[in-house]
């Protein structure tokens, strides 16, 4: 995400975040992490990697805000 961009996240997501950088930042483990916020270790890797990557959209599922590919037309 660009620099300026708003992130919309649910009180949840935003707990995901706080862990996720304590864990970045060496506060605590990635075990601990994964623990505080209820996922499996792998799950915490993984978005312990995005939130380098991406910043704080990294907690946030890709497809946020798009229509599903699975909709039903509204013709139908």
């Amino acid at each position: 995400m660009a620099g300026g961009d708003i992130i919309y996240m649910s009180l949840k997501k935003l707990k995901r975040l706080k862990v996720m950088q304590e864990a970045i930042d060496g506060h605590i483990t990635q075990k601990a992490a994964a623990s505080v916020v209820g996922l499996s270790e792998r799950q915490a890797r993984r978005l312990v990697k995005a939130v380098r990557e991406e910043g704080g959209g990294g907690v946030v599922h890709k497809a946020r805000g798009r229509p599903s590919n699975r909709r039903t037309p509204e013709k139908v």
